[in-house]
């Protein structure tokens, strides 16, 4: 075989292996290692036993959550179900209470939100209402309320309220384009 043709084969092979190790990375569902999780955050667990089984609607969970929630440091993660919905509430202590309540995902199919003007543009061109964390006798967490397939969806975080309304919506955003729907069991 002449050296020119060897060549070529070589590189043939070559280009052929990375396609098949480039093709099984995407088929096997790495795509964690390229920013597209297909699992919410492991501090959900706990919660997701308690309701996936009763939930009626789609969960949609972060995959990971802002940085300014550790996921070491919450210690109870509590979930409830209705007739309409779902929602997970995320603490800091084993004991959960308003004092340390960290955040809280859920969704419903019966609460609607005004998605019209002023709203916020999610992934997909998906469009949300933010409300930035507002005090009187205490403060109310930052939230956000999209709809995706009839059902609204809400998260909630306890953000401190010296925070930029810019970067409480900056956090908010982020969780909301990282959500990931929880496979049924």
């Amino acid at each position: 075989m002449p050296a020119r043709a060897s060549i070529r084969l070589r590189i043939i092979r070559k280009v052929s292996v990375l396609a098949l190790v480039v093709f099984l990375l995407a088929d096997l569902g790495l795509n964690s290692l390229i920013g597209k999780a297909k699992e919410p955050a492991p501090v959900f667990r706990p919660a997701l036993k308690q309701i996936q089984p009763q939930a009626r609607v789609p969960i949609l969970l972060p995959s990971k959550l802002p940085s300014p929630i550790s996921e070491r440091d919450i210690k109870l993660a509590w979930g409830t179900v209705s007739d309409d919905g779902y929602f997970i509430s995320l603490y800091y202590e084993e004991i959960g209470t308003n004092a340390s309540y960290a955040a809280g995902f859920g969704g419903s199919i019966s609460e609607r939100y005004v998605l019209g003007g002023g709203g916020i543009v999610l992934a997909g061109g998906r469009r949300g209402t933010f409300m930035p964390v507002s005090c009187g006798g205490s403060c109310a967490p930052a939230n956000l309320w999209w709809e995706e397939n009839g059902v609204t969806y809400q998260i909630q975080i306890k953000l401190s309220s010296t925070l930029k309304v810019k970067d409480q919506q900056r956090i908010l955003v982020q969780m909301a384009n990282s959500v990931v729907t929880v496979r049924r069991e």
